[in-house]
């Protein structure tokens, strides 16, 4: 009789113990025994906020595909997860076109505060919110990641590829093939157009629309931006657009390796296994040093 239940309760502990390994990298995509097994050793997350706006020719969602890259590319690296976040943000001067999804950047900040709530009762601690190409960005995740810390005392952080990528040594062709490589690496690399797509009256922008002259003077001065001045673009085609296409879709595809290994030697150089590692002890720090002596909140 004890054989046979110390027999059972071997049984048991093995099958509980026994976990599909990891097939992915999304958190939606994964179950829950995954997601718990996880946690055990990384509370590491990766989420990029983006926008839906007119882009001219290239995609809508553009703004959002770059940091889900960037998002898929450094949970790899530091073996942590990613996860859907903010598809739709501000777009800033696009809100006119019909392709543009209006979100005010309070409504952002709310949505992406109460997902960042939710991840911390699961377990996730380090969160990494993303942004890329996409220059209202800030208005929304920089506001959430600092009235979450004053909220929870609990750091996360921002990275907006926006800062880090004039830092790097990239030429003019590097650029336009990180469009591709963030499209191949989310595996939508044929929303991306070929050569002879569109013809000329759908690219340009009606001629009868002058110049704006104050706005070209202020940027001059280099008093524009979309954190400084409220501006909208004066045609749907006048914001985005593409320099060069691909003329067949084999050549899209090898714009797509280069730009994919491009986005993984930029996530390298970030050295964000590193970046955890750091974000880790200045947590553990602000818990054991500040916070027991910060005021008590109300």
């Amino acid at each position: 009789m004890q054989t046979n239940v110390l027999y059972t309760l071997l049984l048991s502990t093995t099958l509980a113990a026994q976990v599909r390994p990891l097939h992915t990298r999304d958190l939606t995509r994964l179950s829950q025994p995954q997601i718990a097994e996880q946690l055990r050793t990384s509370d590491i997350i990766f989420i990029p906020v983006g926008a839906v706006e007119t882009n001219g020719i290239e995609p809508s969602g553009r703004d959002y595909i770059y940091p889900l890259a960037y998002a898929m590319t450094m949970a790899e690296e530091s073996k942590g997860l990613f996860s859907p976040g903010l598809v739709w943000s501000y777009p800033g001067t696009t809100s006119l076109a019909s392709a543009s999804i209006y979100v005010s950047p309070q409504a952002g900040t709310q949505f992406l505060k109460q997902l960042a709530h939710s991840l911390l009762r699961q377990g996730f601690r380090r969160q990494v919110y993303i942004s890329a190409s996409h220059g209202p960005a800030p208005l929304t995740v920089g506001t959430m990641v600092r009235e979450f810390f004053e909220e929870t005392q609990v750091p996360i952080l921002y990275i907006n590829m926006d800062m880090i990528l004039p830092k790097l040594s990239l030429d003019a062709r590097q650029r336009e093939r990180l469009l591709y490589g963030a499209h191949a690496i989310t595996s939508r690399l044929e929303d991306l157009p070929l050569k002879g797509d569109y013809g000329p009256a759908v690219t340009q922008a009606p001629p009868e629309i002058p110049e704006n002259e104050g706005l070209k003077e202020l940027g001059k001065l280099g008093l524009s931006g979309s954190l400084t001045l409220g501006s909208w673009i004066p045609h749907s085609m006048a914001h985005g657009g593409a320099a060069t296409l691909p003329a067949t879709t084999a050549e899209r595809e090898a714009w797509g390796k280069e730009g994919t290994n491009l986005i993984r030697q930029i996530v390298r150089e970030m050295k964000i296994p590193q970046a955890m590692q750091a974000l880790q002890k200045h947590d553990q720090f602000t818990q054991k040093w500040i916070v027991p002596k910060s005021p008590k909140r109300p």
